[in-house]
């Protein structure tokens, strides 16, 4: 169902803050279970139990608005029920993305249709719901530990451009860009989302395109500061071995890259 734009600032004017929140994730991470975004909205509610059930609810009635939809497959298959659900935000849901609806003046941006929405492939999945993991821990990790996070980019607005060494563009394309504070300092990350399927080689490329873009001086020049490439791994032999990779290429500079699991 096409919504119009009256109908839009109507919706958004009704939206609750958990809507507001499950609606900015979806737009930004393109894709999040049910289970996901019950932790997104823990803070609201008392128990885990019940930001399960009412994350489910909401869901329910953002879908019933066209706001955003639900793939054919589920996390855990049909035992994994509503928890297990993935979603993603429609063009009318991307539209309402990050509108405040206790705004004085409501305006949204009219962006231009979307391609009708088709069911992604497995491995693009499971690696786009791995960096919504990564970033629902970091959320998570701020709420119980003193880290503050001062800001959040996701792909492709983290995504770096420089001029390579024969004047042509290259491009180095983090899954996440996470600014956070501890005690005052302030630590830049970009991160890697790893699930033990690229090869070494494919490693050491991606590596080595983050040091060219060092070497541009562009990040530096425009922010101030290189940050930091962090490889989240499933597991720790993994992390292992992207660590011997890592540090065994003596081009790459000691320190810019680590490894965790």
């Amino acid at each position: 169902m096409r919504l119009s734009y009256n109908q839009l600032v109507t919706i958004a004017r009704r939206l609750s803050t958990p809507q507001t929140q499950i609606l900015a994730l979806l737009d930004q991470h393109r894709y999040a279970t049910t289970r996901q975004l019950a932790r997104l909205l823990r803070p609201h509610y008392r128990t885990a139990a019940s930001a399960l059930r009412q994350t489910a609810r909401l869901t329910r009635t953002l879908a019933n608005q066209s706001l955003i939809g639900c793939l054919a497959r589920r996390i855990g298959g049909s035992r994994g029920g509503s928890a297990g659900a993935i979603w993603y935000t429609t063009e009318a849901g991307a539209r309402l993305a990050g509108i405040d609806p206790a705004a004085d003046e409501l305006t949204l941006p009219r962006l231009q249709p979307r391609r009708r929405h088709r069911e992604p492939s497995t491995t693009f999945l499971a690696h786009t719901l791995a960096v919504t993991e990564a970033r629902l821990i970091t959320e998570e990790t701020s709420r119980t530990q003193p880290l503050r996070i001062q800001h959040i980019e996701t792909e492709p607005a983290c995504w770096r451009r420089h001029l390579g060494r024969h004047g042509h563009p290259e491009t180095v394309k983090p899954d996440l860009a996470v600014i956070t504070e501890t005690g005052g300092y302030q630590d830049h990350w970009w991160c890697e989302v790893d699930l033990a399927t690229e090869n070494p080689a494919r490693i050491t490329t991606k590596a080595r395109a983050y040091h060219r873009h060092y070497q541009a001086g562009t990040e530096q020049a425009t922010r101030g500061i290189f940050p930091r490439v962090l490889w989240i791994t499933p597991h720790p032999t993994r992390k292992q071995q992207l660590h011997r990779i890592l540090t065994s290429d003596t081009t790459l500079p000691t320190g810019m890259h680590s490894a965790i699991s």
